[in-house]
């Protein structure tokens, strides 16, 4: 029976009048509980070394909260570095990609003087014929051979030579190198901009370049070259200057009558750009009468950031020149006021504005000419070649792309121009940084005339006759068989005073096929000893080479150059002409030659050059 007071406790009250032995009990079980689980209870701790609880202030939550703040912070950075690199490569990718396709892939028709060679056919294999002997050794009965008592010998175990490393897949351009196989590009440029005649192409030259030789030949095509543009096909076209064949295409606004050559996609300016070149190059290769592999063009402006954004460039200039009309704007609508410029002579260092103002000159009182700005226009290239070679420029790629954008177009492709940078840089080293460049100028010094008209203006036209281009052609293609003569550029002429016909015309066709660039034989007074006269100043080491190897053991002196002579070098015929062997010939004296070449090797002096120097000479 319960107690009464137990009903006026509720079970969290506790009990005012506790029982004794309820008591005893509780402490009883707490005891033995302790006894049978004492490693399950924690080590009690004294009062006193329980240290006082700290106040969970803010300062105490935020110092809790600072690694999970620190985390969070290291995540968002990678975050946000991963999303830059992620851009930068999409932007990258964008540029690079508009720059490849707008720059590169061009169009190139094929060449107009391209012919199909003649499908080799591999002759019949005709079994070898015996002879008599061996037909009467085949019929007689062969004897039994005893038997071989000889041990065989054990076979020997060839080791395997280690597998050579792959050599890389160069394009065809780079095979045909290592081929020595010639390569031919054509260059063109423009003036650029919205104003008229932006698109006349005051710079064509031809370059080419063989491997064989480790030689590049450039020769200028004169803007003023008057010639016919057969923009709808061989026989619909018109007559005019070569630089506006470009501007005629580039200035239309369909391709509506143009030969399916030229056709090009309307709004389209690289379509067009192509169309625009493919007819200038044919043009170009009528006159040269040479092949053009590839071809690049270019704005004048484009030109002069690429010059600026590879540092500028160190220009030989060979005279020194002043030009009061040159333009101060290169669009007149903007600034048709003229300027005045200067160069002096030597070793100029370029920015690409100054480049421009000395390849594009035309008007200076001591170089004022189309022939001698082609010439600067070389010596331009020739000092980009030289910047271009360093390994530097590569780190240069984004201002280059900056500078060469919608400035500029090639029918290279992004491969071929990948792979010349791989060989040229690679295994092809050693021929970029030692290659010969060679200027050839076409002017009316040598195989150009001139001539005016209210219709035309000023024009050129060949010496042999109008689009008769075959003496230009032999001329270049000698410069190519023969480079190093070429690029020493000396005139030579045989002085004939022997008193026959003969013997002149059997050196001057001598030294004519191995390459001497000839003036017009004359008649001298009657002399007994031959003689050649230098008045280069030591300029011909190879071009007196190749005299003395014709004529050897012809006495060679050294004089200054009178004035009003023309020839650089002199071959007087004496009449001891008949007493020295002309080389590659088999009779001397007045008999005709066999018309076999003698190509001279060696670039070194022979032993047996006698060079006397006369007073006053150089």
């Amino acid at each position: 029976m319960s107690h009464p007071n137990d009903q006026n406790n509720s079970p969290g009250t506790p009990n005012p009048n506790p029982d004794p032995n309820e008591n005893w009990r509780n402490r009883y079980i707490q005891q033995q509980t302790a006894r049978i689980e004492p490693a399950n209870q924690p080590p009690v701790i004294p009062p006193a070394a329980i240290p006082p609880a700290k106040k969970t202030g803010g300062k105490a939550a935020a110092a809790g909260a600072a690694p999970k703040k620190k985390m969070r912070w290291w995540m968002w950075t990678l975050i946000g570095l991963a999303v830059v690199l992620i851009g930068f490569g999409i932007f990258t990718y964008i540029r690079v990609s508009s720059f490849l396709d707008n720059s590169f892939n061009g169009r190139n028709e094929e060449s107009l003087l391209t012919q199909a060679p003649p499908t080799a056919t591999s002759a019949p294999t005709v079994p070898p014929t015996k002879s008599s002997a061996q037909l009467t050794a085949a019929a007689a009965p062969t004897a039994t051979p005893a038997p071989n008592t000889t041990p065989t010998p054990v076979p020997t175990v060839t080791p395997v030579p280690p597998t050579a490393t792959p050599a890389p897949n160069y394009p065809e351009i780079v095979k045909k190198i290592q081929r020595g196989e010639q390569i031919s590009i054509l260059v063109t440029g423009y003036g650029g901009g919205q104003h008229d005649g932006a698109y006349l192409t005051d710079t064509i030259l031809e370059l080419t370049y063989d491997p064989a030789k480790n030689a590049v030949t450039m020769v200028n095509i004169p803007r003023d070259l008057y010639v016919f543009v057969p923009y709808g096909g061989p026989k619909a076209g018109f007559y005019g200057k070569i630089n506006s064949a470009f501007a005629y295409v580039m200035g239309r606004q369909s391709s509506d009558g143009l030969s399916s050559r030229y056709q090009f996609q309307s709004g389209n300016i690289s379509s067009q750009t192509d169309a625009a070149v493919n007819l200038l190059k044919d043009i170009v290769e009528q006159v040269t009468g040479t092949k053009v592999d590839y071809w690049v063009t270019f704005s004048f402006d484009g030109f002069r950031k690429f010059i600026d954004a590879i540092g500028g460039v160190d220009v030989n200039v060979e005279t020194t020149f002043d030009d009061y009309d040159y333009p101060a704007n290169d669009d007149p609508q903007i600034d048709a006021s003229v300027m005045h410029i200067h160069f002096d002579a030597g070793m100029q260092h370029m920015t690409g504005e100054k480049a421009i103002e000395y390849a594009r000159s035309r008007h200076s009182v001591q170089d004022g000419s189309d022939f001698g700005r082609s010439k600067r226009q070389m010596n331009v290239i020739k000092a980009v070649k030289e910047k271009a070679a360093s390994p530097a420029i590569l780190f240069k790629f984004f201002d280059l792309m900056d500078a060469l954008q919608g400035n500029m177009r090639t029918s290279l492709s992004v491969d071929e121009a990948q792979g010349l940078l791989t060989y040229f840089t690679g295994e092809g080293k050693s021929l970029i940084n030692n290659v010969l460049l060679v200027p050839q100028i076409l002017s009316t010094s040598n195989f150009l005339v001139g001539s005016s008209s209210y219709a035309t203006g000023d024009i050129l036209y060949p010496y042999a006759g109008q689009f008769d281009y075959s003496d230009i052609q032999a001329w270049l293609k000698q410069g190519r068989d023969f480079p190093q003569l070429r690029a020493e550029g000396l005139k030579v002429q045989v002085q004939n005073g022997t008193g026959l016909t003969a013997p002149m015309t059997q050196v001057n066709k001598q030294l004519d096929q191995n390459g001497l660039d000839l003036l017009s034989p004359i008649w001298a007074v009657s002399t007994q000893t031959s003689t050649v006269i230098d008045y280069s100043g030591g300029k011909g080491i190879n071009t007196l080479k190749t005299i003395t190897d014709l004529l050897p053991g012809v006495v060679v002196q050294v004089k200054p150059k009178p004035q009003g002579q023309t020839a650089d070098i002199v071959v007087l015929l004496g009449k001891d002409y008949s007493q020295i062997p002309v080389a590659g010939s088999n009779s001397t004296g007045s008999n005709p030659n066999n018309g076999v070449q003698a190509s001279p090797q060696a670039l070194d002096l022979p032993a047996n050059l006698t060079i006397t120097a006369t007073p006053g000479g150089r």
